[in-house]
């Protein structure tokens, strides 16, 4: 598997070597998720579909309603973008540092080619990443 899914490193970063660092296997399809959640929609100029969406309805009241539209949205990037994987579940939770609320993302998805389940955790907001 390592070697199927390659890609540059997410953040992009220079190696101490000087080249382009790059990332392999099921570390590449976690940083293609958290890229595709922590893009907004129209941020990419040559691709104004791509991204989840999500930074936008950061100051939207957080209610049930508020986490069924970051669930649904989430489902449907992750499906379009990144389909070597199948999201199982998606959770939503608020939660208040200092001052500022963030929204943690935490997903759980299977990879298709080898049917080993993942998850990752991802905060969306203004602290996040």
């Amino acid at each position: 598997m390592s070697d199927a899914i390659r890609g540059l490193s997410f953040p992009f970063r220079i190696t101490e070597g000087g080249g382009v660092a790059e990332q392999r296997g099921t570390d590449k399809l976690k940083e293609n998720i958290v890229q595709i959640l922590l893009t907004g929609a129209g941020e990419r100029v040559m691709r104004r579909d791509y991204g989840g969406g999500l930074r936008k309805l950061l100051h939207d009241p957080s209610n049930v309603a508020l986490k069924a539209i970051v669930q649904h949205q989430i489902a449907k990037a992750v499906s379009r973008f990144e389909p070597r994987v199948l999201v199982q579940s998606i959770e939503v939770e608020a939660r208040r540092d200092g001052g500022a609320e963030q929204l943690w993302v935490s997903i759980s998805y299977v990879i298709r080619r080898t049917r080993q389940t993942q998850s990752l955790s991802v905060p969306i907001g203004l602290g996040g990443i």
